[in-house]
């Protein structure tokens, strides 16, 4: 082999090497680019939900979900738990527990069941009527106002107006979980009942 020819093959070679790295390079790229894409699709995309019995179309993806959805979903959680007899209060207590997210889950039970005990010892029997909602989506809260009404033993004894906050958390997966409900006690109420003990 002359030293020519010899010369010319490792420039081949060389060259050859230069494409394979170069190729190598392009096709490590797109790997890694189609990764990307796939998991801001999957984190990031949203999917809309239209249930049977509601007209309007929810948005739910990662972390999100639109005003629609977390204000139907409010609703069906504080009429669950404030629309109750002595007889479906256990119930409805267990369908939103399963809704629970697992750090606020101790205290949402503790709170729900001691409801539940109230109500099947004094045989109270709640009826809520939402009156309007303030959603916020960026933090996820919706605030519900309504009245209340009580009734024992057929007989209405209170019907007084209340705000409750619910508070939701939604994961990266799209699952939404109920993270807090509170009554949002006004500070003129509970002036008043400060005055009155």
């Amino acid at each position: 082999m002359t030293p020519e020819k010899a010369h010319n093959e490792r420039d081949a070679l060389k060259s050859q090497i230069r494409f394979h790295r170069l190729m190598n390079l392009v096709l490590a790229c797109t790997l890694f680019g189609g990764l990307f894409l796939l998991s801001y699709v999957v984190f990031r995309d949203t999917t809309r939900i239209v249930p049977p019995e509601v007209r309007r179309p929810y948005e739910i993806g990662a972390n999100y979900a639109n005003k629609d959805y977390l204000a139907d979903m409010a609703g069906y959680v504080l009429g669950s738990i404030l629309t109750v007899t002595p007889e479906t209060a256990e119930y409805n207590n267990k369908l939103i527990l399963k809704m629970a997210h697992p750090d606020g889950y101790a205290v949402l039970k503790t709170a729900l069941d001691s409801a539940a005990m109230r109500i099947k010892q004094e045989r109270v029997t709640t009826i809520w009527v939402p009156r309007k909602e303030e959603v916020s989506e960026r933090e996820m809260r919706v605030k519900v106002s309504g009245k209340l009404k009580t009734y024992i033993a057929d007989k209405l004894t209170s019907e007084r107006d209340k705000d409750y906050l619910v508070e939701f958390t939604v994961t990266s997966s799209g699952r939404l979980y109920v993270s807090k409900i509170e009554e949002i006690v006004k500070a003129d109420s509970a002036a008043r009942t400060a005055g009155q003990s």
